[in-house]
């Protein structure tokens, strides 16, 4: 008996440590399985309106009477759906070529000027390139021993950085 007296006595509350530790850890695993779910419905949500998109897609491309019921429908309230410019623009030529109008009037498609503004800076990065060369061939020539490092660090892949101030320079 006396080994059953020198017991401390035991509460609920002498491992209240240790269960919260297992309910965070239960709470966690719950939530990882929560997102884990999310993710493959988020998934089959997206296979289901690119399949969806690709069948609709070949009903507007089919020529029949069940077909242009649908397609007339599509081009008189697709417009309506979207919303972001660059969505309609998007769709304008097929919209079009199904008989309805984006109603743009005369904005710019956000991708033709973007292409544009790529073109004109090719373009300028061209004009400045051309401009440097013709200056170097009016330089005099320099002897090529001692310019030789100069020439090297400035084919250095590794040293545009410290040319950052020369658009000519940069890669």
């Amino acid at each position: 008996m006396s080994a059953n007296t020198n017991k401390a006595p035991t509460s609920i509350f002498d491992d209240q440590g240790a269960n919260d530790l297992k309910e965070r850890q239960r709470l966690e695993e719950l939530q990882r399985q929560a997102k884990v779910q999310k993710v493959k419905l988020d998934k089959r949500l997206n296979k289901q309106k690119i399949l969806m998109g690709a069948f609709l897609g070949q009903i507007l491309a089919a020529k029949g009477d069940d077909e242009k019921m649908i397609q007339d429908y599509f081009a008189m309230n697709f417009p309506d759906f979207l919303t972001r410019t660059s969505d309609k623009h998007l769709f304008k030529s097929m919209i079009e070529s199904l008989g309805g109008d984006m109603s743009l009037e005369e904005e710019v498609d956000p991708f033709v000027a973007k292409a544009k503004e790529n073109n004109q800076e090719a373009t300028d990065q061209s004009i400045s390139v051309e401009n440097s060369k013709a200056i170097n061939n009016q330089q005099p020539s320099f002897n090529t021993a001692t310019n030789h490092g100069e020439q090297d660090s400035l084919l250095d892949d590794n040293s545009y950085s410290a040319y950052e101030n020369n658009q000519d320079l940069r890669g």
